[in-house]
């Protein structure tokens, strides 16, 4: 009996449960049902701007830093040793930094005198050694002279023996025809065949043919020492003409020597004036008049400002855009803010970095003079070059802040009615505020511009108020 009492209850009091819960489910659908009664209909669509699709001109532009440089800089030093005596301007004027040369023009001066007097000594040197020349070239004359005369004696000599020589054979014909005479007038005297008077005559014409012919003898004799003493002559004549042209080889050797002195002497004295080797600005002066300088001491340094070079890195990857004499840049330092200055790629360097794999790039740029003749570009300023890598006159583009990035995918609404539907588009080119559009999107699509970041795919949309269409 009290089993069934405990059940009942039971059962009562889940009764009374369910009905309170249902009754609270009423009273709360009725109070959401007055408060959407109060509140309206809701508007789930999302205010936005929008624009049109269009043609842009897109210029993909990389930003570079670098170092303004002179074009040439040239390290003046002296070729010789002494005391730095002036360093001024003909006019006067001292050789400082910001000083501008001209080629050719006088900068400095080194203490001439010990040149000098080398020069002089040099200039005394040459004049001895061109009249030693000349006594050497005389000597070589009158000794071809003399060996001329010598060769002239020779042949008389020799003509002078061949008339001994013929005279010779003459007397001796007539001493053996005289001696046959005489034999025969000897046999006849004999016999009493002739007179003693013809014998006589015969014994007289024989001994004067021996004389004769003594005589002719003696005279070869005389011939042949003559003959003897002009080829001693000639000889010596020979060598004399030899010795008098080595004097002349040694004295040509020594009048070179000597000009190749008073060269040296000439350039020696030359160098205590030192002149500007180019047209530029002195950079640094290093020295002060006074100073014992030497071919090691840095005078002063000139640099060519008339044009400057600012070399930038570029990476490998984007070289083959970039055409020396056509690639176009721009330049800006801080020395001139708010102006640019427009320039092209001068040269690109053959070496590429191993570290950075980056190539050197010139670019060069006239400078500019300011208000008070000075440059206004000055080497080791810091620069900023903007290079125009590719540029396109005609591409689809977009504001470049509009895509969304979602993981590989580069988002945009595009507005179909009073919805948008999200399209992934392909991009190209970056530059400024713009992006290439090389996929997705067509010329004079409507797409979001403003609000795309609370938009899903197929969201309802509703235009701001005096919403402009064009990009």
């Amino acid at each position: 009996m009290k089993k069934s009492k405990a059940i009942v209850t039971a059962v009562a009091a889940v009764a009374i449960l369910v009905f309170a819960g249902f009754g609270y489910a009423k009273v709360q659908a009725y109070n959401k049902a007055r408060q959407a009664a109060r509140a309206g209909k809701r508007d789930l669509s999302v205010t936005v701007q929008t624009a049109r699709v269009t043609y842009a001109r897109i210029d993909n532009v990389s930003t570079f830093n670098g170092d303004i440089q002179a074009m040439r800089t040239v390290i003046l030093k002296p070729k010789i040793s002494g005391r730095l005596l002036t360093l001024a301007l003909e006019d006067g004027t001292p050789v400082e930094e910001g000083v501008l040369v001209k080629k050719g023009q006088l900068i400095a001066r080194i203490d001439d005198r010990e040149h000098k007097a080398q020069l002089a000594n040099a200039k005394a040197a040459k004049l001895a050694a061109e009249a030693t020349l000349a006594v050497a070239k005389s000597n070589v004359i009158n000794a071809d002279a003399g060996l001329l005369n010598a060769k002239a004696s020779m042949e008389q000599k020799k003509a002078d023996k061949k008339s001994a020589t013929a005279s010779a054979e003459s007397a001796k014909v007539s001493l053996a025809d005289k001696q046959r005479e005489l034999t025969r007038q000897q046999g006849l005297l004999a016999k009493m065949a002739t007179t003693q008077q013809t014998y006589d005559q015969a014994q007289t014409a024989f001994e004067q043919a021996e004389a004769e012919n003594r005589k002719a003898q003696a005279a070869i004799a005389a011939a042949d020492a003559q003959i003897r003493a002009a080829e001693a002559n000639l000889k010596q004549a020979e060598a004399n003409l030899e010795r008098y042209k080595a004097n002349v080889q040694e004295a040509e050797a020594s009048l070179q020597q000597a000009a190749a002195n008073l060269e040296q002497a000439e350039v020696n004295f030359s160098e205590t004036r030192l002149y500007a080797p180019m047209d530029g600005v002195i950079g640094m002066k290093h020295v002060d008049p006074g100073t014992m300088v030497s071919p090691s001491t840095n005078i002063v340094t000139i640099l060519d400002m008339a044009q400057v070079k600012i070399i930038i890195s570029i990476p490998m990857n984007r070289l083959a855009s970039v055409v020396p004499g056509k690639t176009k840049a721009t330049m800006r330092t801080e020395a001139m803010p708010g102006k640019t200055i427009d320039c092209t790629v001068a040269k690109i360097y053959p070496a590429v970095n191993t570290t950075t794999r980056t190539a050197q790039v010139e670019i060069r740029i006239d400078n500019i003079v300011g208000e008070h003749n000075d440059y206004l570009l000055k080497d080791g300023m810091y620069a900023t070059v903007d290079v125009m890598i590719e540029s396109k006159p005609r591409v689809l583009a977009i504001p470049s802040a509009l895509p969304i990035r979602n993981l590989s995918r580069n988002i945009v609404y595009r507005v179909k009615g009073n919805k948008v539907e999200a399209v992934n588009v392909k991009l190209g080119i970056r530059f400024a505020e713009n992006v290439e559009v090389l996929s997705g999107l067509k010329e004079g699509d409507e797409i979001v511009i403003v609000g795309q970041h609370r938009l899903t795919d197929g969201c309802d949309i509703k235009k701001l108020q005096g919403n402009n269409l064009s990009m």
